[in-house]
């Protein structure tokens, strides 16, 4: 065999240097560069702006993942008192099953992904969740800072890989690109993934059906083969039913999805059983979890749609779930849910939803409606995604809350269709100077990312989150309780997360609590904090929800309380109270420790008597 003849040096450096410069190398240096960016945001951001979580849907998220990799059982370790009501009513014995309480407001899929990383960190050995002991010195809880903002920050950039799939595929590869860049350059978005509640994951399982699912009904229009344009049809499905089990909020992308099939029909290629299929299949997907929910509490979806009673004229505030035996009246309930959704709606249309993203590209957004593109899949999308948008934002003004925060997910293809519009006006004014295109773009982006920048580098970082959560006061005040034994308090989310305790939502009324403790389960601890104490003095302590507890927050214990022994925590900020004493003379004596911003001494107080 003839030797194969070496390229002289000078030829091979030449195509290297080419490659550099105009070739695959040349986009292997942009792509390296462009991760490197992107990880120094993530860095920065992260660093800048994490204190730690602060909303009972993170912390509740989490302990429920936690419970799902020890326990292999869906249980909460936050019980609240109209989940008590519902559980005992539907237990063939009555028994609430306090100790393992079925989770019924959260569904499961973001729980189960953090379940699966804190058992991998268990395998390796490392200690997600350490003790007050271990603690010490520690700024910010481990799980948090390691595993569920991590997680989140990766679903964030599988949304931009999947925003970027989707741009290239209905305009081009120029607006897929630069749709990323202003995705990871939206400061909500990051504050979305270290809010810790899984709006990233919900996102991504959002923005992925609706690409598989064009991408099958481009496939079938084309008259590709049926298992090619099945199998991605079969993908939207099992992406629509996770994020659907993700949150709730997902159930408004479905009629989206379905009238975006319905409507890429033809007189040749009729897709109305294809849209009713797309339903079925996702029903059948996530029965299981309906059939749970049913048999556990009678109702398919848990709890979940009683929250929309939560802040109405009927349940003022939080105290539906504080109510032990909460009543519904169809007639009644929908009036009070009716008012509530219109105030909120207003709030949403005039606020959150035209300021979204700064405004710019939402406008952009908006004036698309008014265009008709050319390509089929591009424009019917549009009418999927304004349907599932309109009926969010409905769902949402009826439960308000952390629900409202959602919208967000509509982000990436608000983004794609401003972009694609704003790059067709350029087209249209003839500009000949391709310098002077990237220039408008680029102000436009820069605009949209204004807020990211202000955040990180003019910003004031952000204040711990006390009050009320300080890792180091839960973890004291719920060590103090054997792991069996039960806490009270007003933030159970939190010594359920922090103090690995089985927590009950402070009750409404004082009775209720009694209820609760003389024939359901010993309470042997309460914990109250600012969320209780900071409530207006007439209308919320001696007038409101809280009349009943005012006196003992103040440590004034009716004859009959049996938690006769506790302290009180930063100058009176918080209060706790068990049934014996629990911890030894070092323990009552004044701790000097940083609670919050400003340095307030962590003061450890006998108090009740």
């Amino acid at each position: 065999m003839a030797k194969e003849q070496k390229q002289p040096f000078e030829s091979t450096l030449q195509d290297l240097v080419y490659s550099l410069d105009a070739g695959a190398g040349l986009k292997l240096i942009r792509m390296l560069l462009f991760c490197f960016v992107t990880l120094v945001i993530i860095v920065i951001f992260t660093g800048n702006q994490f204190r730690g979580f602060n909303s009972e849907a993170a912390m509740d998220s989490a302990q429920l993942g936690r419970n799902l990799a020890e326990m292999n059982r869906y249980v909460t370790q936050t019980v609240r008192p109209a989940s008590i009501a519902q559980v005992s009513a539907h237990t063939f014995d009555g028994d609430a099953r306090i100790g393992f309480h079925p989770e019924l407001i959260r569904p499961p899929a973001y729980p189960a992904i953090l379940a699966v990383a804190f058992k991998f960190f268990n395998l390796v050995g490392v200690d997600l969740f350490p003790t007050s002991e271990k603690f010490q010195g520690m700024q910010i809880y481990p799980a948090e800072q390691w595993v569920i903002v991590p997680i989140n920050h990766l679903f964030v950039l599988l949304t931009g890989v999947m925003l970027y799939l989707l741009g290239r595929m209905l305009f081009s590869q120029k607006i897929g690109l630069l749709s990323v860049i202003t995705y990871f350059l939206s400061a909500m978005v990051w504050q979305d993934s270290i809010y810790g509640s899984g709006i990233p994951v919900l996102s991504y399982f959002v923005i992925s059906a609706f690409y598989f699912i064009v991408l099958a009904m481009n496939f079938r229009r084309e008259r590709r083969s049926n298992v090619q344009w099945m199998s991605l049809f079969l993908l939207s499905v099992l992406f629509s039913a996770a994020a659907f089990l993700t949150h709730y909020a997902a159930l408004a992308v479905l009629p989206g999805i379905a009238l975006f099939v319905l409507i890429m029909g033809t007189r040749a290629q009729r897709t109305e059983h294809l849209a009713f299929f797309y339903l079925v299949f996702v029903l059948l997907v996530v029965s299981p979890w309906l059939l749970r929910n049913y048999q556990i509490s009678g109702s398919p979806l848990g709890m979940a749609p009683h929250l929309a009673l939560t802040d109405t004229a009927k349940y003022p505030a939080d105290t539906l779930m504080r109510t032990l035996s909460p009543k519904f009246n169809l007639i009644s309930d929908f009036a009070a849910v009716r008012a509530k959704c219109a105030e909120n709606f207003n709030r949403l249309y005039t606020g959150n939803l035209t300021a979204l993203g700064g405004g710019l590209l939402m406008a952009f957004f908006v004036v698309t409606y008014f265009y008709r593109f050319v390509r089929v899949h591009v424009h019917k999308l549009r009418w999927g995604i304004g349907l599932s948008m309109l009926l969010f934002f409905i769902g949402a003004g009826c439960f308000g809350g952390d629900s409202m925060r959602l919208y967000h997910i509509f982000w990436p293809f608000v983004i794609l269709y401003g972009l694609a519009f704003f790059s067709i006006l350029l087209d249209r004014l003839d500009i000949t100077i391709d310098l002077y295109k990237m220039g408008l773009t680029g102000f436009v982006i820069a605009l949209t990312a204004l807020p990211l920048f202000i955040t990180i580098f003019l910003a004031p970082a952000p204040k711990s989150t006390y009050p009320p959560y300080y890792v180091p006061f839960v973890m004291k005040v719920s060590e103090l309780l054997k792991p069996t034994e039960l806490m009270c308090s007003d933030m159970p989310w939190a010594t359920a997360w922090y103090g690995r305790r089985v927590s009950i939502l402070l009750p409404k009324e004082l009775e209720d609590y009694y209820e609760i403790n003389d024939y359901r389960k010993y309470i042997s601890g309460l914990y109250i904090t600012t969320l209780t104490k900071d409530r207006p003095m007439v209308s919320g302590l001696l007038n409101g929800s809280e009349k009943t507890w005012f006196p003992v927050a103040m440590g004034q214990l009716p004859k009959d309380f049996p938690l006769r022994h506790g302290f009180q925590l930063n100058e009176q900020d918080q209060l706790f109270l068990t049934d014996s004493v629990r911890w030894g003379a070092g323990d009552v004596q004044k701790r000097e420790g940083e609670a919050a911003e400003g340095g307030a001494a962590a003061a450890a107080q006998p108090a009740a008597q």
